[in-house]
């Protein structure tokens, strides 16, 4: 009974609402965003154009139901526009890091890996499961 009770328990789905960075990591991710990010998508993630913005309902809703990786997939494979795939991974998910504190997810005490095994196990929720 203990080793099913542990099994799923271990199986669990994991969301951005159950603190998936720390704020150190995204406080590294700030500086890559103004470093790597901000000439496109604004100081303060508000989009510019035709770029998006990074905070608020609609990015939020844009992600909802996908998972961390794709994310960062996206990120790793098509930014910054001059330069893709120029980041590290470790850059890559303090940048994620630092978009889930701009758009109000909780932080916790772990960093967010850049596994993307790992990543494919967040899920990126509009609002917290009930």
């Amino acid at each position: 009974m203990a080793l099913t009770l542990g099994l799923a328990a271990a199986q669990s789905p994991v969301s951005v609402w159950d603190g998936v960075y720390s704020d150190a990591q995204a406080g590294r991710g700030a500086v890559v965003y103004q470093t790597a990010c901000a000439s496109c998508h604004g100081d303060k993630l508000q989009g510019k154009g035709q770029t998006p913005r990074l905070t608020g309902s609609d990015f939020v809703m844009n992600w909802s139901g996908m998972t961390i990786g794709d994310l960062f997939d996206k990120i790793q494979t098509s930014m910054p526009a001059d330069k893709p795939g120029s980041l590290s991974r470790e850059q890559n998910a303090s940048l994620v890091a630092y978009l889930l504190s701009a758009n109000k997810f909780p932080a916790g005490n772990a960093e967010l890996s850049s596994d993307p095994e790992r990543l494919r196990q967040i899920r990126l929720e509009a609002a917290p499961a009930k």
